[in-house]
């Protein structure tokens, strides 16, 4: 007879029309993952969130019901991937709110980072025409490429053993017409690659912010800073949980780092192909990799337990490194290539906001400017030339679509601007990429509880005001909730809604930026009026209000000339250090010179947070425009 439990059968995923095989009781979202195709699973895999919902096209699988899939969609075939296994064969169909798509143009008030005074880049290619050897000149191949680096500026460098090994051979190949790539590895250089001919023309690099909810990426020309491309994608990470929280937990379990890794990698991967395909570029002539990330991103890319992140006294595993092969970790380049990794701070400050006060350039500054990183963990810097402080709130996805019920980024079908003209009457909204809306990005969600509040619709506390007759407020599945757009409007044809749940994660989520921002202030001995500037990063920046931002107690209500945006300014920072030895040695006084504070602890922080949850604040006199314009 046979072993069924070892029988192997065919499982499909659609759209991605990929097969893989699975063996009797193996998870449908463990396969999927295996398959490189892309389930949203916000809860880890517990089977409570209801993201990584599927339909069984053809065959059958396995399936414990849960209680957040309706009788009617159990009818229609949908299940959860966590909570289904293998049988027999069977076609499945990932369902996906969205998929990223093309970025809106920059706002008007957009503050990009300043260029570069010069271009010195970390990867740098010299063609050299060396002396054909004679009798009479015999050298050694490697004396004889020394001394033509030599002729160049580079007295002393370090050899790479690829190089020796194919070092003959290439020299000859052009008849001694060779191209040198240097990694600009410090403090001594490396030939990290020679080749037969001039292929210096031939000189690129990526750059890539690694977010707990996107990851965004560059391809740079390195000799003259162009940037060739420009991708984005949701991070693979989130099949293991939409929080950083749960992502460590799952390390904790046989091959978890491991599996965590290779999805980090995965979607590196993934952007630079769809870079290289639109740039025209191979991979072997990408040169240098920089990685903006904040510290649990980038021990999950290396493969370092993170569990000791998430416990007090919260120390993470490194702080600065030496750049790395990139073949060491599994990204799809040529082996030369160097992957160079912004330092940290702290436990929960990264790179990303190393990156971010060099491309704002915060660290030139006379008088107080407050960073703010809008994002999954929502990091603020306040500070100036002679000294800066910096702390990691725990905003969570909210900002990004995460914790949502329509949440989702801020791509092409996306609610990005909602007004109300008359509080009983349909919104106004703004979709970007002017389709059908498929659901609420960041941006959206805060001019829509805006809107609702300044309307006497939403509460302070954030519940519906019921004693009105607003006709859009409803009972849903989970309590009251307002609709935003009837189903024949939508993209999928089902009613996008904000619940009371949506706004009740939104109102914790801006309580820790704001309680944040308010601690860092506190703990140097200066009022939120003394800041001179404050800079807003993050993409979806790209589409805040700022008053909208005030009127909900995200951003302090000050005069509104102090706020200027500079859109992702870990990418940019990245940008910036790609191009510049010099920069990345600024990046590293910068890191050293940022003190941390740590909330997770912090009494004064958990005052402040207990006091901002509400709209905007429980002390409405430190938002005095917003309590001019709200309705009671």
């Amino acid at each position: 007879m046979t072993d069924k439990s070892k029988q192997q059968y065919d499982i499909r995923f659609l759209p991605d029309d990929v097969t893989v095989k699975g063996s009797v009781g193996e998870a449908i979202l463990k396969l999927a993952l295996k398959a490189g195709v892309y389930v949203n699973t916000t809860c880890g895999g517990a089977g409570t969130c209801g993201s990584c919902r599927i339909i069984i096209k053809k065959g059958q699988v396995e399936s414990a019901y849960s209680s957040v899939l309706s009788s009617q969609e159990i009818e229609q075939g949908v299940r959860l991937a966590c909570q289904s296994h293998v049988i027999s064969d069977a076609t499945i169909k990932v369902i996906q709110n969205i998929y990223p798509g093309k970025k809106t143009a920059p706002r008007p008030d957009y503050k990009p980072a300043q260029p570069l005074d010069e271009i010195s880049p970390l990867s740098q290619k010299i063609a050299l025409k060396l002396p054909v050897p004679t009798l009479a000149d015999n050298r050694p191949d490697l004396k004889r490429l020394k001394h033509g680096l030599k002729s160049h500026g580079y007295e002393n460098i370090l050899l790479d053993y690829e190089v020796l090994k194919d070092l003959p051979e290439v020299s000859r190949n052009k008849n001694w017409e060779v191209t040198a790539t240097l990694a600009m590895t410090s403090p001594i250089p490396t030939l990290s690659r020679l080749e037969s001919g001039n292929t210096a023309v031939k000189n690129y690099g990526c750059v890539f912010d690694i977010g707990t909810t996107a990851v965004r990426g560059r391809l740079v020309d390195l000799n003259d800073g162009n940037i060739l491309a420009s991708e984005m994608t949701y991070n693979k990470q989130r099949s293991f949980g939409e929080d950083i929280i749960t992502r460590i937990t799952r390390c904790r379990k046989t091959g978890g780092i491991e599996a965590i890794q290779q999805v980090t990698v995965d979607t590196l991967n993934e952007l630079m192909e769809n870079m290289q395909l639109s740039s025209n570029t191979e991979p072997e002539d990408i040169n240098a990799i920089v990685i903006a990330a904040n510290t649990v991103m980038v021990q999950f890319l290396l493969g370092i337990n993170p569990d000791f992140l998430r416990m007090s006294p919260y120390v993470p595993a490194i702080d600065n490194i030496s750049s790395i092969k990139a073949g060491e970790l599994g990204i799809n380049v040529g082996n030369h290539c160097r992957v160079h990794i912004i330092p940290i701070v702290a436990s929960y400050v990264g790179g990303d906001i190393v990156a971010g006060v060099v491309a704002s350039e915060m660290h030139k500054n006379e008088q107080a400017s407050l960073y703010i990183d809008i994002g999954t963990n929502g990091e603020v810097v306040l500070g100036k030339r002679d000294w800066m402080v910096t702390a990691a709130c725990s905003a969570g996805p909210t900002f990004e679509g995460g914790g949502i019920k329509h949440g989702m980024l801020a791509v092409d079908g996306a609610i990005d601007d909602f007004n109300l003209i008359n509080p009983c009457e349909a919104p106004v909204i703004r979709v970007i990429g002017g389709k059908k809306p498929a659901g609420i990005c960041g941006s959206g969600l805060i001019n829509t509880v805006s809107a609702l509040y300044t309307e006497g619709i939403l509460a302070q506390n954030g519940k519906f005001n019921l004693e009105g007759s607003c006709p859009r407020i409803r009972p849903g599945d989970d309590g009251f909730e307002y609709v935003v757009v009837e189903s024949e409007s939508t993209l999928d044809g089902k009613d996008i809604v904000l619940t009371e749940i949506d706004v009740d994660n939104f109102i914790r989520s801006k309580a820790a930026i704001y309680a944040g921002c308010q601690t860092l202030a506190e703990s140097v001995g200066i009022s939120m009026q003394e800041i001179d500037s404050i800079i807003i990063a993050g993409t979806f920046g790209n589409h805040i209000n700022i008053e909208n931002a005030i009127r909900v107690g995200l951003l302090p209500d000050l005069g509104r000339e102090k706020f200027h945006f500079i859109g992702n300014g870990s990418l940019a920072g990245a940008y910036k250090a790609i191009l510049s030895v010099k920069t990345n040695k600024k990046m590293l006084e910068i890191a050293d010179a940022i003190t941390s504070i740590e909330l997770s602890e912090n009494q004064l922080f958990m005052d402040n947070y207990v006091a901002s949850l509400f709209l905007p604040h429980t002390d409405l006199s430190k938002f005095p425009t917003v309590a001019m314009h709200t309705k009671k």
